[in-house]
């Protein structure tokens, strides 16, 4: 929650002063950018030195870009772009939506050489280690999907609301032990979703 105040604030601050007449100076407004950047960085690499007592846990082999933050960065860029003849202030403002599309290059680098783990189960509570932590009582899960675009397994709970995890962030064997685990702690009948098909390496 710290990162996320730190940050809201931060950007009111930058957008306050691009917006209403009086100009912050330049070191202030470049202070400023870099100063959201860190905050969302280490926002990200908090999650990584978070550690859970577990029955089971699985490691993000690799940061997954989200493609609705790298749109909807690229769609506000062209919007100010053509939309404003103050090309300096429009850069920084620009600069709000990249952030976390360049938060997420710089994760997966990290991402890569670090694997965090980043999903646990202790006894009947699953736990998803992200930005914002979810948790959920496996007994109640009602339901599993598969969205065949996204990758995801989206997991339907009776009184909570539904989590997605991203299948390619995982390596392959133990999403498929984790699916046996959701399935012999719910109290529901949940089954594999039929238009889940596990990517299997041939071996040579």
């Amino acid at each position: 929650m710290k990162y996320f105040i730190t940050l809201i604030l931060l950007i009111i601050i930058l957008t306050y002063g691009q917006v209403m007449e009086t100009e912050f100076p330049l070191a202030l407004n470049i202070a400023l950018v870099v100063s959201i950047l860190m905050t969302t960085i280490l926002w990200e690499y908090s999650v990584m030195n978070k550690n859970y007592e577990s029955d089971f846990k699985m490691r993000s082999q690799r940061k997954v870009f989200g493609i609705f933050e790298f749109i909807n960065a690229i769609a506000w860029t062209l919007l100010l772009w053509f939309g404003n003849d103050n090309y300096r202030n429009i850069l920084f403002l620009i600069f709000i939506f990249w952030t976390f599309p360049i938060t997420d290059l710089i994760m997966w680098l990290i991402y890569k050489k670090k694997k965090p783990f980043t999903l646990f189960i202790k006894d009947n509570e699953l736990i998803l280690n992200k930005r914002w932590t979810q948790k959920r009582n496996l007994t109640e899960l009602t339901q599993i999907r598969f969205d065949r675009f996204s990758k995801n397994l989206k997991l339907d709970f009776k009184s909570k609301s539904e989590i997605s995890i991203k299948t390619t962030e995982y390596k392959t064997d133990e999403i498929q032990t984790l699916l046996g685990i959701l399935i012999e702690k719910s109290e529901n009948e949940v089954f594999i979703p039929n238009n889940y098909e596990p990517k299997i390496k041939n071996s040579c």
